[in-house]
């Protein structure tokens, strides 16, 4: 299969219409392409130039399967999945509600990779297209990816649902972390973690570490794993 470029008046199915296929339909129709869908698990797949598969990691082999005859290339938008069933992968690094805007992919980093050169040059300018700034992702290490992923996003989530928890019982509402939760993350994406940490770990005061542990109720187990991880990180910033 032969693929030089990609045709700025190509054809593109989304073939998924959850969060991501919706987002990704519109702002790849944004971008000047021809796009069918998203389509839904029963709507018949026309022929097109690319299907892009916005389905569950389960549903990629099946769905590949199913798009095959009718285009040109198949890709899937998983960050995890290998390319064994299709020819190149888009996976955006980033979450989405479902009812973005066609621009939110701008400046969103974009993890590609294709079966054939040609195919990854696809994927990149694919990614170019909406705004987006690839970056190569093999399938050698697309677990570790995808786990730095779950990180920095959804483990965010459970530690900042574990903060507002303790801080309702304190009668502190969630607005008043929003500021220290973001000049966190400033910090962090400036200088790395380790140069940034604060707090009674750093300053070795562990009785402010007992009584925050005293008080973290059900949330013992996880107070406990972080803090070990955050004496570890502290002593990486000792040793810088």
């Amino acid at each position: 299969m032969e693929t030089t470029a990609l045709d700025p008046h190509a054809t593109i199915a989304i073939v998924g219409a959850g969060r991501l296929g919706g987002v990704l339909a519109r702002a790849v129709r944004a971008a000047g392409f021809v796009v069918l869908g998203p389509l839904r698990r029963d709507d018949r797949v026309p022929d097109v130039d690319i299907a892009l598969l916005c389905v569950p990691d389960s549903a990629v082999a099946a769905a590949a399967f199913a798009v095959r005859p009718h285009t040109r290339l198949v890709a899937h938008v998983s960050g995890a999945t290998p390319l064994s069933d299709v020819d190149f992968s888009l996976h955006p690094l980033q979450t989405f509600t479902g009812n973005e805007s066609p621009d939110v992919f701008r400046g969103v980093g974009v993890a590609v990779d294709g079966r054939t050169p040609d195919a990854l040059e696809v994927a990149e300018q694919l990614a170019r297209a909406l705004g987006a700034n690839p970056f190569r992702v093999d399938d050698a290490h697309r677990a570790s990816y995808h786990a730095a992923a779950s990180f920095a996003s959804n483990f965010v989530l459970t530690v900042l649902d574990a903060a507002e928890e303790l801080a309702n019982e304190a009668g502190v509402e969630r607005a008043h972390l929003v500021p220290l939760v973001r000049q966190t993350v400033e910090n962090w994406a400036a200088s790395g973690a380790a140069a940034v940490l604060t707090g009674p770990i750093v300053r070795g005061d562990e009785e402010t570490v007992a009584r925050q542990r005293a008080a973290s109720g059900r949330l013992g187990d996880l107070f406990d794993a972080l803090a070990a991880a955050t004496r570890d990180l502290a002593g990486r910033k000792d040793d810088a």
